[in-house]
């Protein structure tokens, strides 16, 4: 896997990726490459265009609600992804998890998945953190599509105002005014 990168998925919310090899996963459309993409502690291979794909250093992290210290990839593991099943996989299937952010990619939110006989379920935890805005031209008919709150937080996809988004002690004094 090369590079770190950041692409949105979904809502615009920002996701880390490494590019996949193209002998892994067979040709790409002209002006698109394959990325290992982290959703939320899951792992997808997918295709896109090269213009939608940013270069991530550790500094635009926190902007973006991505953790720090994996690049809002989630597994520390530089192991080379060798198969189409080896990345595809869930936040307990990653060889080695951040400590940061339990290997979900974001230090807000934890994932937790449940295996038994009657099937998987997921659990996802978000946990207190500052707001953290969209991001400038954030598409609003994308926000809707998915039922995304425009003033959606991009450490955990609520609304701005959530319980959990700690805010500074002076701005609870002029609420509660």
């Amino acid at each position: 896997m090369i590079g770190r990168y950041w692409v949105t998925s979904g809502p615009a919310l920002p996701c880390g990726a490494r590019r996949l090899p193209p002998e892994l996963m067979g040709p790409s459309n002209p002006g698109t490459i394959w990325l290992d993409v982290c959703i939320l502690g899951t792992h997808l291979p997918q295709m896109y265009k090269e213009s939608e794909v940013r270069e991530l250093t550790v500094e635009n992290c926190s902007r973006l609600g991505i953790c720090p210290d994996c690049c809002g990839f989630g597994d520390l593991s530089n192991e080379e992804v060798t198969g189409i099943i080896q990345a595809t996989r869930s936040v307990d299937e990653l060889t080695q998890p951040c400590s940061n952010c339990g290997g979900s990619g974001r230090p807000a939110i934890r994932m937790t998945v449940k295996r038994n006989s009657g099937g998987i379920t997921a659990y996802l935890n978000p946990i207190p953190h500052k707001y953290i805005p969209p991001l400038d031209g954030t598409d609003t008919k994308m926000l809707t599509l998915f039922g995304a709150p425009p003033d959606m937080c991009l450490g955990c996809g609520m609304p701005q105002g959530e319980a959990l988004h700690d805010e500074p002690k002076e701005h609870k004094k002029a609420q509660s005014s």
